[in-house]
């Protein structure tokens, strides 16, 4: 799994982490482009991408490259909390969800993912 943060959590991480996925955590969205066009991951987690792209662009890019690439858009507190949970239109695959609910949202997917592996890996800007 890629986290796009520009900030970084540490409980998040942690909780990833326990979870068993091994997390790619990037602080910016030419980072993130440059590991998908390289690497296969199994879900995306855009939070924060930086200065020099906003996260729309960011996701535009992520989806003409690895169009089934699961990714989640995590909506800030006071912004687009009202598309949490819907499609986003109209890109397949990509979700929008409040900070609060990554955590249920990652746990359901332990399930489902046969990627899974213990650790965690941060890589700073190419």
């Amino acid at each position: 799994m890629m986290v796009v943060c520009s900030d970084f959590h540490d409980d998040l991480e942690s909780h990833l982490v326990w979870e068993g996925w091994i997390v790619i955590w990037v602080y910016d969205a030419k980072t993130a482009i440059a590991k998908v066009r390289r690497e296969r991951f199994n879900l995306t987690v855009l939070i924060s991408t930086g200065k020099e792209m906003d996260v729309t662009e960011t996701l535009l890019n992520l989806r003409d490259i690895r169009r089934s690439m699961p990714i989640v858009v995590v909506a800030e507190a006071g912004g687009n909390e009202d598309l949490a949970g819907q499609e986003f239109v109209p890109l397949s695959n990509t979700k929008v969800l409040p900070l609060s609910a990554i955590d249920s949202f990652v746990t359901s997917l332990r399930e489902t993912s046969e990627h899974r592996q213990m650790g965690s890996t941060r890589s700073f800007g190419s």
